[in-house]
This record gives C-alpha cells, sequence and structure tokens, in this order.
C-alpha cells in the first residue's frame, strides 16, 4: 500500500484544555487536528507557531484534517515583557518602621518640653505627607501586580497618629481603598478616635495631664 504524502503547515490555532486546534498549509488551506491525530505522543503539547508534518484524511463528513501528526518545529520563544518593577517593598517596610520610631521620639520630646500644644500641626502635615506617600506606593504596589502589599492595618496605623488628612487626600486623588468597605469603617472609626484624642489634649483636663508630663 503506498503510503500517502505528506504535508506541512503552522499551528493557527491550539486550545490546549481541549485538546485540539487548526494547522494551515503552505496553500492556505485551514485543517483541524486533534492531539490523540499525533503520530507518537509528542514530547511536549502543541502551541500556536509550531511547524507541523502530516497526511491529510478525511473525516465522517469527508472533510480534510490532519492525521499522522508530527511535531517538526517549536515555535521561537518570544522574550516575555518583564512586569513593571515595582517599589521595593522591604525598603518602604524600613522606612515606615524609621518614621514610626522618630514620630514618637519627637512627640515624646515635645510631650516632655511642654510645646505638644504648639507643635500639633507639624505632626499632622508630617504623618499626613507620610501616609499620602504610602498610600501612592501601595497603589502603585497593586498596579505593578506584586504580591506584596502594605498591611492595611499600618496603613490605618499611620492614619490614627494624625496622617488621616493624607489618607483621605490619597483616596481621593489615587482612588485607592475607597470601594473597600471593611476599610472605609475601620477608617471612620480612626478618624474620629484621632479627632476625640486631639480634643481631650485641648480640653482644660487634657491641659492639665500635658502641664504634669511637661519637665520643663
Amino acid at each position: 500500500m503506498t503510503a500517502l504524502p505528506r504535508c506541512s503547515g503552522t499551528v493557527s490555532y491550539w486550545r490546549d484544555d481541549k485538546g485540539f486546534g487548526f494547522v494551515t498549509t503552505d496553500k492556505a488551506e485551514r485543517l483541524f487536528f486533534h492531539i490523540r491525530d499525533f503520530a507518537s505522543c509528542p514530547t511536549r503539547r502543541p502551541q500556536q507557531g509550531d511547524k507541523l508534518s502530516f497526511q491529510l484524511g478525511l473525516d465522517k463528513q469527508q472533510r480534510p484534517y490532519a492525521l499522522a501528526v508530527q511535531l517538526e518545529e517549536a515555535a521561537p520563544v518570544s522574550a516575555k515583557p518583564n512586569k513593571t518593577s515595582g517599589p521595593d517593598f522591604s525598603h518602604i517596610q524600613q522606612q515606615a518602621w524609621c518614621f514610626r520610631y522618630v514620630f514618637f521620639v519627637l512627640l515624646l520630646l515635645s510631650l516632655l518640653a511642654g510645646s505638644f500644644v504648639f507643635t500639633v500641626p507639624l505632626f499632622y502635615l508630617e504623618a499626613s505627607l507620610f501616609t499620602y506617600w504610602l498610600y501612592q506606593i501601595d497603589k502603585k504596589l497593586a498596579t505593578s501586580g506584586q504580591s506584596s502589599r502594605l498591611p492595611e492595618e499600618s496603613l490605618q496605623m499611620f492614619s490614627l497618629i494624625g496622617g488621616w488628612p493624607g489618607a483621605l487626600v490619597a483616596q481621593k486623588r489615587l482612588h485607592h481603598k475607597v470601594h473597600k468597605a471593611p476599610f472605609q469603617r475601620e477608617f471612620r472609626f480612626v478618624i474620629y478616635g484621632n479627632s476625640c484624642f486631639l480634643l481631650w489634649l485641648l480640653s482644660e483636663p487634657g491641659a492639665d495631664f500635658l502641664q504634669k508630663v511637661a519637665l520643663f
């Protein structure tokens, strides 16, 4: 029996989950083939762009299809574009910890010096700018597809110590965390708690407390 002549073509479509695809011949004919139509088990699954050799067969509806398929040449592997590198997460965490320590040291010194009331605007400005920066970094981490993200507890904590105005601006401008209902509920409690504490410090009982802790 005379062997059927072999043809060649390129895989123009392949659906790996179903195990079938189409090969386009040099004459621009588009032929169906299935993974079971390979002459022997291929070393790997076919993919779009692979060069195949095959024989022509006819299905039950007398339509031509590829059988006795063999993989002749693999498709060239195109270099995948690197993901946009996001910010250095560990470095950001170190900066956040440093700011936290410096902030509380300065807060303690202002309390001991009895100048807390006069430095409140400075503390709020500093905390707000840093919190806004953290929101900006977290937004970049999210858009760059990195799995490591800033913990929401850290964002809330910096808002609690006085950075909530910066957090509020960041949420509006960057459209970040605005649609997370649990986060927004916690954020409202953070604003309420910080505002109540500030009002207490500025009240007469709070002023008495500041005088007691002041050393000079």
